[in-house]
């Protein structure tokens, strides 16, 4: 992804959740930044949507088992801690805790799955319009060419995860998890979060 689409991600990702901004006392979007570079260290490939040279959307998935830009990975990850020391955190650990709190994929569906949707996002003039459909279609497609057999997709209420089930996505697990997203959400004290997967 190069620099000027990582801006334009970056403004697309804080536009849509809250990433912890809020319990950290970030003053900026370092946040989303950080989240950034946490997608850009796991994603195998992407699948960009742009009009005009803007970038409005974009997908990708991750492969467990793969030995490909392995140096890539280990950059972004590099910059991710550095964005974690940022002065722009005020609450680090509050950070942490948002973070780990999307974590919910129990111990037994570990290792059923060799790859993830790491990533799909949309600006939301653009939903609707089957564009998010045709994104993750090609993601599962490259997937499967990079020999993926079974992904695994995390969502919750603060987002559009009936574009899954549209796609033959089905959903395998369910719980509770603290509301974070206050934005989008209202000031709820939790939201549901579900795991779905796709078997390519």
């Amino acid at each position: 992804m190069k620099i000027k689409d990582m801006k334009q991600a970056v403004l697309l990702l804080s536009k849509e959740w809250n990433l912890g901004k809020k319990e950290s006392g970030a003053t900026n979007n370092i946040c989303a930044w950080i989240y950034l570079m946490e997608i850009l260290e796991e994603t195998e490939q992407f699948v960009y949507y742009k009009e005009n040279g803007k970038l409005l959307g974009f997908a990708g998935y991750s492969n467990k088992s793969s030995k490909k830009h392995i140096l890539k990975k280990k950059f972004y990850t590099f910059i991710k801690n550095r964005l974690y020391k940022s002065k722009s955190i005020k609450d680090i650990d509050a950070l942490h805790d948002y973070e780990n709190n999307y974590d919910y994929m129990p111990e037994g569906l570990k290792k059923k799955y060799d790859g993830e949707i790491s990533m799909i996002i949309l600006d939301s003039s653009l939903r609707g319009k089957g564009i998010g459909k045709k994104m993750l279609s090609n993601v599962f497609e490259l997937a499967k060419k990079d020999n993926i057999k079974n992904l695994y997709i995390y969502t919750d209420d603060s987002c559009n995860y009936y574009i899954y089930e549209s796609l033959g996505c089905n959903r395998v697990y369910e719980t509770i998890v603290k509301n974070k997203e206050y934005g989008r959400l209202g000031n709820v004290l939790t939201e549901y979060a579900y795991i779905y997967e796709k078997n390519l």
